[in-house]
Order: C-alpha cells, then structure tokens, then sequence
C-alpha cells in the first residue's frame, strides 16, 4: 500500500512569545512545517516567523489563548482543527516568586488552571489529530526546582510545575503511541528581575558555570521530537548540571 505523507508537517507551539517558544517556531519555521501558534496577545508573535511564503505549502496561523481559561482551551481546538498534527509544544506558561507566607488560595487555583488543566485538556482536545500525525509527539515544560532541587518562594508556581513533570508519564500512557516528553530547565534565560548578585549566586551551584540560552532549550526539544522515536514518559534536566548539586 502507498502512504502518501502531507505536503508539510505540522506543529503547534503553544506561548510563541514565550523566549523559548520563539526559538522552538523558529527552528521549525526553517524546517518547512506549517506552525499553529498561541499567545495570550498573538500580534506579539514575532512577525518573521508570523510571515507565510505564499509560495510554500507551508502555513503559519496564530491563535489566543490563555491556558487558565477552559473555554479558550477549547477555541483554539477547534481552529486548530483535527488534520494531522505531527508535534505539540506547550513552552508558555505562568511564572511568578509568591511566597507560601503570601499565597492565596487563588494563586494555586491559577496555576494549576494554566499548567495542569489548560494543557491537559489541550492535549485530549487535540488527540484525534496527533494520532493521525507522522510519529507525534508532545512536549511539556516543568522546573528543576519543583523536583530535582526544591527551592522556597514560589510555592504556588513549583507546585504545578511538578504536577507538569506527573503528568509526562501519566500522559505517555494515556494517550500512546503518541510520544510524551518533559524538559525540566534551570535557567536557559534569566528572569528579567533577577539582580546580577542573585545571578552569580546561582551560577556558584552550575557545573557548567553559565546559564542555558532559549535557543539550546529549543536544539533539544528539535532532537527529541525529530530523533527520539523509541523514547516516551521521560522528564530530562536541561539546566548545565544544576540537579547535580
């Protein structure tokens, strides 16, 4: 029997503004795949990768959405459509420093609501379309400092981050044979907040000695969705060996 395989493959990122999000676009924009991509505010999705050749069966479509908002979840389902999707990366999310001391009842609820529920109910939404893609994959994002390395002051945001890092192999079997990643990062792009003291602090405890950059985070997530094919329900560090010590 002759398979004859889409003209382009296709991949959804999800937080295109996001600086890691970005990078991921723009690796897959030079691959040739067609690009559904999301943002709170799209016209902040940059314009160059935003920008489709009208001579190339490659498309780029942009779409809102807020991952804690369910019914926005559920928009961008339905745009995105049920035509096969070959990759889904979920690259944006939330993050904030809120204390235990200082947190709300509300800022769980948020977190939970834009780091568990939104991609969650995102990737049940978009399942039809992922098993009708070519070796399909899904990519999700936690935080060293959830698992790996605790770290205080921002309870409410590592709490979901490590229900992020659960839900890999919770998903990996839920939904084979589509293949479920998770990258658990350090730092690959400091918080803009972040003093130069606070810094070099935090780089005493890499091994590497330096920060990750978006575009590295994006050279693996490149590997993993191309090149890992016998590989599932795996949660892998990228953070200059920080888990380390």
């Amino acid at each position: 029997m002759t398979v004859i395989e889409p003209p382009t493959k296709r991949i959804a990122v999800i937080g295109a503004t996001s600086r890691v999000g970005r990078a991921v676009a723009g690796i897959f924009l030079d691959l040739g795949w067609s690009l559904e991509l999301t943002a709170r505010d799209p016209n902040r999705i940059d314009p160059v990768i935003r920008g489709s050749d009208e001579s190339s069966p490659r498309v780029t479509r942009c779409h809102a959405l807020d991952l804690a908002d369910a019914d926005a979840v559920d928009r961008v389902v339905a745009s995105i459509g049920d035509a096969p999707l070959d990759a889904l990366v979920v690259a944006g999310s939330p993050f904030d420093e809120t204390p235990l001391s200082e947190a709300k009842a509300e800022d769980f609820t948020h977190h939970a609501a834009a780091q568990l529920a939104g991609p969650a109910r995102l990737v049940e939404g978009l399942r039809p379309a992922l098993t009708a893609g070519i070796s399909p994959a899904v990519l999700l994002f936690g935080d060293l400092h959830a698992w790996s390395r605790p770290r205080p002051h921002a309870m409410p945001y590592l709490v979901a981050k490590a229900g992020v890092e659960a839900m890999v192999g919770l998903l990996a079997v839920e939904i084979a044979p589509v293949r479920v990643f998770g990258l658990s990062p350090g730092v690959v792009g400091w918080p803009e907040d972040w003093p130069e003291s606070r810094r070099k602090s935090y780089l005493e405890r890499v091994p590497l000695g330096r920060a990750g950059t978006p575009e590295e985070a994006a050279g693996l997530v490149r590997s993993l969705l191309l090149d890992a094919t016998y590989c599932t329900g795996v949660v892998i560090p990228i953070d200059g060996g920080r888990h380390l010590r």
